[in-house]
């Protein structure tokens, strides 16, 4: 049952994230757009983590799922809306998020292995 609690959370985090990626941004005070690379690596590091920790798939699936839901981003964001447009730097920052958080999560797990 906790597994499933796990998935749902998962789930709800990518829709929530997928519906930030089209929403537009009304002028807040902040100027993301400066930071828009940064916040694509932020998202897909913490969306990566989530997905290792609900689903456990292996490298190469998580891999997948990723570079895919960030080209699906980048295409809904390029068709579906007028203020946003795919750019290939922002799947790049986005693959840089999934790898990064990997290296991470690999260093962690051999740092605990060697410390037992």
């Amino acid at each position: 049952m906790k597994r499933h609690l796990y998935h749902a959370i998962c789930l709800l985090v990518f829709i929530a994230a997928t519906f930030g990626f089209l929403t537009e941004i009304k002028s807040s005070g902040l100027k993301l757009n400066s930071y828009d690379k940064h916040l694509h690596f932020l998202v897909f590091f913490c969306l990566t983590a989530l997905l290792q920790w609900s689903y456990k798939p292996k490298l190469w699936q998580a891999v997948i799922i990723m570079a895919g839901y960030g080209v699906a981003i980048e295409l809904l964001q390029n068709y579906l809306t007028s203020f946003r447009q795919a750019e290939l730097l922002d799947w790049v920052a986005d693959l840089v998020g999934v790898a990064v958080f990997y290296l991470c999560y690999f260093a962690v797990k051999k740092w605990r292995s060697s410390k037992q």
